[in-house]
């Protein structure tokens, strides 16, 4: 967008999903969340701080009374603690509803024109012609692809460019009902969870890519480890997950309704990571920080569309605001890197 001009005004429900559909998804995700508690509770574990491995921590609000979140007493990051168990975890991503449902909605959004695909693959047709600067032929891998709806955009736009040919694309997830519902059969997806394929598979990549993955790890910084071990020297890893410090994640507390999940939403996201601990977490995993952003479009038209009357009146006052304020709102969140969406690029080092 050029800096003079004027900011289009982006609605949540036209981008992303009716409110209807947020609804039946947000339920599920709760139903699900209970029933995960009362089967696995007695297996839940506890963890060190996901960003800066300490183990001093105040418990704030449980989400939902049932699970707990702390607080580091060293970095200030929240998380779940004790969190959900590995067989906890793999019976979650292979046998409740909401996934199912999100799934549906993301093979519903493939091959559309939407805003989200639309950015995601300009960051990453930039990234890759980039590494094709020095590299005659990139690898990418997708951790936690689901149906593959990005990597069949993506490789659109390949064709398109008449890159395909210089760039090979594999997706891999643990949830073996969207491996085997995938949006194309001309794609390449693995049902395996990041740690299993790096030890099956020797063959290095260029660009390793996750969205909306690493809040939901029970170990993220092994996780992240994983990913440099299979990257190429000076290879690259760029990702999407929520910024706690954005606008509606400040707005809407994770124990009310929001369209779209909180930075903490057990037991899909079991931590929450910002603009400012992810910098710490990336250094002691061997990462370079390129960049920094918080690409989202979505703040004020959630805060506006699905904040209560009663909430905070600075953050009702927006309720109030025209369309047009609200596109500016939007940009001024996005230029401060304050919107409840974050993305990295990061370096092997």
């Amino acid at each position: 967008m050029n800096g003079n001009s004027k900011p289009h005004f982006v609605s949540f429900l036209k981008e992303n999903r009716t409110k209807e559909e947020a609804k039946a998804l947000h339920d599920q995700r709760i139903r699900d969340s209970r029933e995960i508690f009362e089967k696995f509770e007695d297996q839940f574990s506890f963890r060190h701080c996901h960003v800066c491995g300490n183990d001093d921590y105040i418990n704030i609000d449980k989400f939902d009374e049932r699970y707990s979140i702390v607080k580091c007493n060293f970095c200030c990051s929240e998380y779940v603690n004790p969190a959900p168990s590995k067989n906890a975890l793999d019976y979650y991503y292979n046998n409740s509803s909401c996934n199912e449902i999100f799934g549906k909605l993301l093979r519903k959004r493939a091959r559309k024109k939407n805003i989200i695909s639309n950015e995601r693959i300009l960051a990453l047709l930039e990234i890759i012609n980039k590494l094709l600067e020095s590299n005659k032929k990139i690898r990418v891998l997708d951790v936690g692809c689901s149906s593959g709806a990005l990597i069949f955009d993506l490789k659109k736009q390949l064709i398109e460019q008449n890159l395909n040919e210089h760039v090979e694309i594999v997706g891999i997830d643990i949830d073996k009902n969207a491996i085997e519902n995938s949006v194309s059969e001309d794609i390449t997806l693995v049902h395996a969870s990041l740690e299993q394929f790096v030890l099956s598979n020797p063959s290095k990549f260029d660009l390793v890519i996750h969205f909306e993955l690493i809040e939901h790890l029970f170990n993220p910084f092994d996780f992240v480890v994983d990913i440099h071990k299979i990257l190429q020297d000076n290879g690259l890893m760029y990702f999407h997950t929520p910024n706690n410090l954005g606008l509606d994640n400040q707005a809407i507390g994770y124990n009310e309704f929001r369209p779209l999940a909180h930075g903490i939403f057990p037991p899909m996201h079991l931590q929450a990571f910002t603009t400012q601990n992810i910098s710490h977490f990336l250094l002691r995993t061997n990462f370079q920080v390129l960049d920094i952003q918080t690409p989202g479009n979505f703040d004020v038209d959630i805060v506006r569309t699905f904040l209560k009357d009663n909430s905070d009146p600075d953050f009702v006052a927006i309720k109030s605001f025209k369309e047009e304020n609200l596109a500016i709102l939007q940009k001024l969140l996005k230029r401060l890197k304050a919107s409840s969406h974050l993305s990295v690029l990061a370096k092997k080092v």
